[in-house]
């Protein structure tokens, strides 16, 4: 079970990586159309800082876990979905270029050409 003063800021931490990963694919939308998108730091950024926000959210996510004293991030997203109704499924994955102890799902993005080279370039820039 969670603790209700805990919920909140849970709750709030999956929004926030769920914002974060409609950033990211507005992002990667945006550069993929863009002419040469991997030569200009302009289509990169929004990328990169998407990447940055969705793995600070996860961080939130994972530390608002260990707050709450919850066993571990996979039970505390089953108890979200299904007490809550809420999927925290972007808080778990793992994004290219981070490692974020507990995120360890699969990346739920298609990589495939450009946009995986976007990813890549971004995150090799950005993050650090």
């Amino acid at each position: 079970m969670l603790p209700d003063e805990s919920l909140d800021e849970i709750t709030a931490a999956v929004q926030a990586c769920d914002d974060a990963r409609s950033a990211l694919v507005d992002a990667l939308a945006d550069a993929d159309a863009a002419d040469d998108a991997l030569a200009d730091p302009a289509s990169l950024k929004p990328v990169g800082r998407a990447l940055s926000n969705w793995r600070d959210a996860q961080e939130r996510f994972m530390a608002a876990v260990q707050a709450a004293d919850a066993s571990d991030p996979a039970t505390t997203a089953l108890l979200l979905k299904t007490n809550h109704g809420v999927d925290a499924s972007n808080a778990r994955c793992g994004i290219p270029g981070t490692d974020v102890e507990g995120a360890d799902q699969p990346f739920p993005l298609d990589l495939t050409g450009t946009k995986g080279m976007l990813v890549t370039q971004a995150a090799t820039e950005h993050l650090d």
